[in-house]
């Protein structure tokens, strides 16, 4: 416990039984003195999200928990449950990233933006594969990555 809560439980009991053998009334032993706890401790303010802890955080969330994200591409080693990126360009909407198995191809691409509270993937696209059917319309950001 802190030492301000337990000046104020020994004051407000202490109070009530002093009364008891004075022949006063509860009331009229209560401290005249109001004792306070001192103003609570700002609150931290939240870290901002590094662009590894994004990435690592879509890669956990679309990859699955045996998969882990390993950072830059360029310096990842081969592993199959491992997921690397590569910046690929920067658009009006953000930067563009690549993610995938390191030395293999490319899964998906995410558009990413930094703010206030750091790093977050704003939107993703998996290119279909080669000759297959393609997942949707594609993006407009991703027109400007010139793959």
């Amino acid at each position: 416990m802190r030492r301000t809560s337990r000046i104020v439980v020994a004051l407000l009991v202490s109070g009530p039984l002093g009364a008891c053998g004075s022949g006063s009334s509860p009331e009229e032993a209560r401290p005249s003195v109001l004792v306070t706890t001192s103003a609570a401790a700002p609150a931290r303010p939240a870290a901002r999200v590094s662009l590894a802890e994004a990435l690592s955080r879509y890669v956990t969330a679309t990859y699955g928990g045996d998969h882990r994200y390993v950072g830059d591409c360029a310096g990842a080693r081969p592993d199959p449950r491992a997921v690397c990126s590569l910046e690929k360009a920067t658009v009006d909407a953000g930067t563009v990233y690549a993610v995938g198995a390191p030395y293999s191809e490319i899964d998906a691409f995410l558009l990413l933006r930094a703010d206030a509270a750091g790093w977050r993937v704003v939107d993703d696209h998996v290119p279909p594969e080669s000759g297959g059917p393609t997942s949707g319309p594609e993006p407009d950001w991703f027109a400007e990555v010139g793959s």
